[in-house]
């Protein structure tokens, strides 16, 4: 049945414009971070040359472990924050956010130790060859430096409804980065270590706008607020999903790179680099829906309106498919000139459009486990959350260590379209028993 308090968008305005417009200033915000990520590849690529974004790329599984575990941190928080607050109970939800933000620096701090003294067998793992590990290290070594500023509260930002500061904490910040690597790639010839330093100052530019926030500006009621052994292990516990689901994108890109080097060395790395950057870009939309859901969800379920939360994941799954199918076709006709954006090598060109056009086939598969991931975890599902944003990584293994033996670089990228499709044939099947029950109302 439907009830909770009245008051406020989450509970009140309808559905569709709700959802648009959280996922319009989220949305902003991710294309912008977008747009460093691609500028920044762009600049080393011009920069530096394309074995720098090989070694680049070599270190970015552990940039996507390093943001998984902020997000885990943050997005765990932000669904015991959005819930606590939708029952009014604000010394609960402060007490969460000071619980995380104990546990975030703590591992931090020891992230940053183990990777500097585990750098170079880790490098390794991850498929590093000898012509781009300097690049790798050298990136790795500032990265791991600037560590403990790539915090993961913005969610917990969100989760009070405060979309337009969410908005300006990536605003900011990235536009910070996107000047920083023109200066220091060309203008001070730093390399690929000018495109690391850029980041750390862009990961402390939105650290401090997180502290401005959390004292002056957030409505839960931190003050006197202690961290609780009690609230870590829930955030931990609920946030879990988050960190599978990043970690095991961390995962996969190691896996592909590892394969792709040992079937066509760091040409086939290199084009991975630039075809991940192209699909990171086209799967913005559905991230910024599934962040757009997420309080949704989170506030109406602990409201008690399931009506509302049965019409928010309708809508969610309605606009990200109708985005999926025209991005396909986008991809499927014009490969070769958006790689050209990156690189003028024919061969790395011809590479990565063949790759580009057999993975562009996933974008209509991902949506779907990444709504029902977040819808669960928001709802405190602990255990389907998990599995959902595992599920990729889980059907990778076996395909990835069979498919490229038999059809060489061609088998990597069709084991990385397949593992979406069966991540996504289990999410239908838990769709539609959640419809069931989301209608009993």
């Amino acid at each position: 049945m439907s009830g909770g308090k009245s008051g406020g968008p989450l509970a009140e305005e309808k559905i569709p414009r709700l959802v648009l417009k959280f996922t319009g200033t989220t949305l902003a915000a991710l294309l912008l971070n977008a747009a460093y990520t691609l500028t920044d590849t762009l600049f080393v690529s011009w920069g530096v040359g394309d074995d720098a974004v090989g070694g680049v790329s070599i270190a970015f599984p552990f940039v996507l472990l390093q943001g998984a575990i902020s997000t885990a941190i943050g997005g765990g928080a932000a669904s015991i924050v959005a819930r606590r607050l939708g029952a009014g109970e604000r010394e609960k939800a402060g007490e969460a956010t000071r619980s995380a933000m104990v546990f975030f620096y703590g591992s931090a701090v020891l992230i940053t130790v183990l990777g500097l003294l585990l750098m170079d067998p880790m490098l390794r793992l991850m498929g590093v060859t000898e012509e781009i590990y300097s690049y790798s290290r050298d990136y790795l070594t500032i990265i791991l430096l600037g560590n403990v500023f790539s915090t993961g509260f913005s969610s917990i930002i969100r989760a009070e409804g405060k979309m337009l500061y969410g908005l300006m904490i990536w605003v900011i910040p990235v536009s910070i980065n996107i000047v920083l690597d023109a200066v220091f790639i060309f203008g001070l010839g730093w390399g690929v270590r000018g495109s690391a330093w850029a980041t750390v100052v862009c990961q402390f530019a939105s650290f401090v706008m997180c502290v401005v926030f959390f004292l002056r500006l957030t409505t839960q009621k931190l003050r006197g607020a202690h961290f609780r052994w009690r609230a870590a292990w829930e955030i931990l516990a609920i946030g879990t999903p988050s960190l599978v689901q990043m970690g095991s994108l961390s995962v996969i890109s190691a896996l592909v790179n590892h394969f792709l080097g040992n079937v066509s060395g760091t040409l086939g790395i290199t084009a991975f680099a630039y075809i991940s950057r192209i699909i990171t870009f086209a799967i913005i939309p559905f991230t910024a829906v599934t962040q757009a859901l997420a309080p949704i969800v989170g506030y109406n379920y602990g409201a008690g309106n399931r009506a509302r939360v049965r019409d928010a994941l309708r809508f969610c799954l309605l606009i990200c498919l109708i985005y999926a199918l025209a991005a396909f076709v986008i991809l499927e006709a014009i490969p070769a000139p958006l790689i050209g954006l990156f690189t003028a090598d024919p061969q790395i060109t011809a590479l990565s459009a063949g790759g580009l056009r057999v993975i562009a086939f996933s974008l209509v598969l991902m949506p779907l486990p990444m709504l029902l991931g977040a819808f669960f975890q928001a709802v405190g599902n602990k255990g389907w959350a998990l599995f959902l944003y595992a599920a990729n990584l889980i059907f990778l293994v076996p395909l990835a260590a069979v498919l490229p033996g038999l059809y060489g670089l061609n088998g990597v990228w069709v084991a990385y379209v397949l593992s979406n499709a069966c991540a996504c044939a289990v999410g239908a099947v838990r769709l539609r028993a959640l419809h069931r029950r989301l209608s009993d109302v």
